[in-house]
């Protein structure tokens, strides 16, 4: 690996510091935030869960503690692709299809890192947080949606209306995530979210 391979990666992770989150475009929030910064706010909220979880591992039904510094490196690489791919819009994958808005990431991480000698470990990286299947990969994904959450309640409170979407259809793989989502519910403004069941859709797997 040398000077021109660290600085070609570098300028492509420079490239997520400029590229917005396309759902907060469509639901017309000016000047959005960027994917980077999604990026490194999922990856604190990672930390802080993994943290909280593993003072009671057991409890969380858990057969060994989580591995905070894999969850950490899961969370940074988990929207990399996008420094290729973009950001796609939901509608965008809904009319693609997962398997190949997954082949699409797949390509864009092997190209990231193809020059580097330990570059398979990346895409490893990326491709069990997309599976999804292991108790980290699990971490980072409540993670994800629990930043975008925060996100959507940050843009609520400086008058952002329509962002209901956001906000529904969550999953949580740890009752710790849930805890949070209600809190920041609890929190959002009542004129921009249905209330009369706020938990309704909102399942916990641990």
């Amino acid at each position: 690996m040398d000077e021109q391979t660290v600085s070609q990666l570098l300028g492509r992770i420079n490239d997520l510091k400029q590229l917005p989150r396309t759902g907060w475009l469509f639901a017309g929030v000016s000047a959005p935030e960027s994917v980077a910064e999604h990026a490194f706010a999922t990856t604190w909220v990672a930390l802080l869960l993994a943290e909280t979880i593993n003072a009671d591992w057991v409890a969380c039904g858990l057969h060994a503690p989580l591995k905070v510094d894999h969850a950490v490196r899961l969370a940074l690489v988990h929207d990399l692709a996008e420094a290729l791919l973009t950001d796609l819009a939901k509608r965008t994958t809904e009319l693609l299809g997962r398997d190949i808005k997954y082949q699409a990431e797949e390509r864009a991480m092997t190209m990231l890192f193809a020059d580097f000698p330990n570059g398979a470990s990346y895409v490893d990286l990326w491709a069990e947080y997309a599976a999804g299947e292991t108790a980290e990969a699990q971490l980072v994904r409540d993670a994800d949606k629990l930043e975008m959450v925060h996100q959507a309640l940050r843009y609520t409170q400086r008058g952002q209306r329509n962002l209901q979407e956001f906000w529904q259809g969550h999953q949580w793989h740890y009752a710790v995530s849930a805890t949070l989502f209600a809190h920041l519910l609890n929190t959002a403004d009542v004129v921009a979210i249905d209330k009369t069941n706020p938990l309704k859709g909102h399942t916990t797997e641990r």
